[in-house]
C-alpha cells in the first residue's frame, strides 16, 4: 500500500508483515536456574541459544500461550507465571506484539513435543552464566535479550536481585 508522510506530503509504496504475536518464556526453578533452550534458526542459518517461545494461538491468551510453549519445548511447568514485558517486536514493519511470560519454581513434568520443524535442546544455566553469554555474544536474539532484560528488573523490583 502507499504510505504518506505528513511532514513532506511524500508518497511511497510501503510493505508491512502481519505476523501473529509471539510469546518468550523466563523459566526460574526453585535455586534461580534459568531454562534455555539450543534451536537451528533458518533466518541466521545457525544454531542460536534462546528461552523458550512461539507464537501465539488465534484467540490465545498470551500467558496460556507461554505455558503451552514452555511444555511443548522442554517438558517444563512451573507457578507464579505471569506476564512482565509487552512490546513490539519491529514496529516499523510489525504490527504484532510479543509478550514476555515469567514462570518460577519450574521443574519437568514431561517430555518435549516438539513441532515437525524443531529440533530443540534444553539447557538448564545458572543466573550467573545466562548473563555471561549475554554480555560475550552468545545470545543474540533481539526478543530473547529483551526477554532478558524485563527479567532481570522484575528481579530487581521483587527480590533486590542486580
Amino acid at each position: 500500500s502507499k504510505v504518506r508522510c505528513e511532514r513532506t506530503g511524500k508518497s511511497q509504496d510501503f510493505y508491512k508483515f502481519a505476523f501473529p504475536s509471539w510469546v518468550n518464556v523466563v523459566a526460574t526453578t526453585a535455586i534461580g536456574e534459568l531454562v534455555l533452550i539450543r534451536q537451528y534458526r533458518f533466518g541466521t542459518a545457525r544454531v542460536e541459544l534462546e528461552i523458550p517461545g512461539g507464537a501465539v494461538d488465534d484467540g490465545e491468551d498470551p500467558l496460556a500461550a507461554g505455558l503451552r510453549e514452555l511444555l511443548e519445548e522442554t517438558g517444563y511447568a512451573g507457578e507464579n507465571s505471569r506476564i512482565i514485558c509487552k512490546g513490539c517486536p519491529n514496529p516499523a514493519i510489525q504490527s504484532n506484539l510479543c509478550y514476555t511470560v515469567l514462570v518460577e519454581n519450574v521443574r519437568q513434568i514431561a517430555e518435549p513435543q516438539q513441532d515437525d520443524l524443531e529440533d530443540i535442546e534444553t539447557l538448564i544455566l545458572p543466573r550467573a552464566e545466562v548473563y555471561s553469554l549475554v554480555a560475550g555474544g552468545e545470545i543474540g536474539h533481539g526478543l530473547v535479550l529483551n526477554g532478558l532484560m524485563f527479567y532481570t528488573l522484575e528481579m530487581q523490583k521483587t527480590v533486590g536481585i542486580r
